[in-house]
């Protein structure tokens, strides 16, 4: 039997951002407005620039660009850069004197005040957005409705919003079930003393079977994604040491200078000289997280979101080909008694437009248009996402269904799927098309765990001044202390209130200060 693949995101993207909440309203066709809004005929095609770093088109005048071309009497200009030095790129472009209409890419909401004030970015007002993007504006303000957040910069709107609501569920730990029996466990642990306690197991018990001691309780995310980094102990502690949050007095803070994260810090060192943390933690990233699992080296995994787990998932897959029993567990009941589970939150940085677009009312006004169509129409998000129906995708009721000439090959570039949407996997109302009733079942079990807390940030993707000037300096800061924390370089007494005072007067306490501010206009 011929073995069929569901695309399960943003096509040609390992979806650490993944698919949004299913169920909302927007969906449906809006053929009438097509026509109410191709020119085609009637005038010279508009021309469009489109940058993007991902998913890029194996060539111009792909099937899914004519597509939109012919549908909307424009003309694409296709602007590829490579994800790995897009910013790169993108600078360089900006120094010729060149500005895409459609700036497609993975900037940081500080990128968005630097290009705002450097006059690269067209403001967009909120209005406009509404009026032409209706259906969209709705499902996303559905998801949150503090969606424009990002994109609010100096009393005005640089773009159009995006989230992500995938974002807004947490990390969820996993274990290797063969593991778990071995060591006399028949559900994962539930709290911290019953994780040491497994962790400890599978160091000293010999869990894989094979008569040596070669095994850790896990190793963590210190080389791509420090934010990530034992996020579940942390979490317990309710803190997530990357984000703002409120203290017991009602005052914005931030998670890496808590007495929480001390803690952690102090739990996680503990465990480190008892050797159940794999000491190569430090250069590990996501895809040694998962070779390392799957090669016996380690029995849990913690930078998984409920989609990774799954069994198309990141982790999910590879576990079930290699014949290891992926167990999701819950989060970890902390000192107070409380489950927490760290999430990245689903806002994200709006959708940007180069600063020529502020003058040019008609294809601004086409591009939302676009951008409309490609996100609340049915045949525009599904061509636009999955490429040409009977060739890439087949449908399944409402499930698109990768073909067997699409699953690992090129095809979908070839077809430009993925390019010109800068939302696929982002729509909550399109969601139906990429989730099977089995897999929003998955995550159903997985999410909708009874007094868990989920963390998030409270400025999340916010755009902040001192942020933008200060945030990398501070993550680099925090990066090397918790490393040395964690190993033992460092203490976590006068060590750790000598990075919170280097912390604070590096800009953290001007990153404070600003976010006080805004905590106390959005409650006023």
């Amino acid at each position: 039997m011929k073995q069929k693949r569901l695309l399960t995101g943003m096509l040609g993207i390992v979806l650490s951002a993944s698919l949004l909440v299913s169920g909302c309203s927007g969906g449906g066709s809006t053929d009438n407005s097509t026509e109410e809004i191709s020119d085609k005929g009637t005038e010279k095609p508009i021309e469009i620039s489109i940058a993007n770093n991902w998913n890029i088109p194996k060539a111009d005048n792909n099937y899914v660009q004519k597509f939109l071309e012919e549908k909307f009497n424009v003309k694409f200009k296709n602007i590829s850069f490579e994800t790995a030095t897009w910013k790169e790129q993108f600078n360089v472009m900006l120094a010729s004197g060149q500005i895409p209409d459609i700036i497609s890419v993975d900037g940081t909401v500080g990128d968005v005040v630097q290009w705002a004030d450097q006059g690269i970015l067209a403001s967009v007002s909120q209005e406009e957005i509404k009026q032409y993007m209706p259906k969209y504006t709705a499902d996303v303000e559905s998801v949150d409705p503090n969606a424009w957040d990002p994109g609010t910069y100096n009393g005005k709107n640089w773009g159009v919003p995006k989230v992500w609501g995938e974002g807004a569920t947490g990390f969820i730990p996993a274990y290797n079930g063969q593991w778990l029996k071995a060591i006399g466990y028949n559900e994962p642990p539930k709290d911290l003393a019953e994780l040491e306690d497994v962790l400890t197991k599978f160091m000293n018990d010999d869990p894989d079977g094979n008569g040596k001691k070669d095994t850790y309780g896990l190793t963590g995310r210190g080389k791509d994604a420090q934010a990530q980094l034992f996020n579940t102990v942390f979490a317990a502690y309710g803190v997530a040491p990357y984000q703002f949050k409120l203290d017991a007095n009602g005052k914005v803070t931030y998670g890496a200078i808590t007495e929480e994260a001390r803690n952690a810090l102090k739990l996680l060192n503990e465990w480190y000289k008892a050797g159940i943390i794999d000491p190569e933690f430090i250069t590990d990233g996501n895809s040694e997280i998962q070779t390392k699992f799957v090669s016996l080296r380690t029995g849990i995994i913690e930078t998984g979101m409920w989609h990774h787990l799954y069994d198309d998932g990141y982790f999910g897959l590879i576990s079930k080909d290699k014949g290891i029993e992926l167990v999701p567990g819950v989060p970890f009941a902390g000192p107070d008694g409380k489950k927490y589970a760290m999430a990245n939150g689903a806002l994200q940085p709006p959708l940007l437009f180069g600063a020529q677009l502020e003058k040019d009312d008609a294809k601004r006004i086409k591009i939302l248009q676009i951008l409309e169509y490609v996100t609340t129409d049915t045949e525009g998000y599904l061509t636009t996402v999955f490429g040409e129906k009977g060739n890439s995708y087949n449908l399944e009721g409402e499930l698109a269904v990768v073909t067997e000439a699409a699953a690992g090959t090129e095809l979908m570039s070839e077809l430009g799927a993925g390019f010109y949407n800068p939302f696929g996997a982002k729509v909550s109302s399109m969601m139906k098309h990429h989730y099977s009733p089995e897999k929003l079942a998955f995550k159903e079990k997985l999410t909708n765990v009874e007094d868990v807390t989920v963390l998030t940030d409270l400025m999340q993707s916010t755009v902040m001044t001192t942020k933008a000037q200060y945030e990398a300096i501070l993550n680099t800061l925090q990066a090397q202390y918790y490393i040395k924390a964690i190993s033992g370089e460092a203490n976590t007494d006068k060590d750790f209130d000598d990075f919170r005072s280097q912390w604070l007067n590096s800009g953290g306490q001007s990153e404070l200060d600003e976010a006080q501010q805004i905590y106390e206009e959005r409650n006023k």
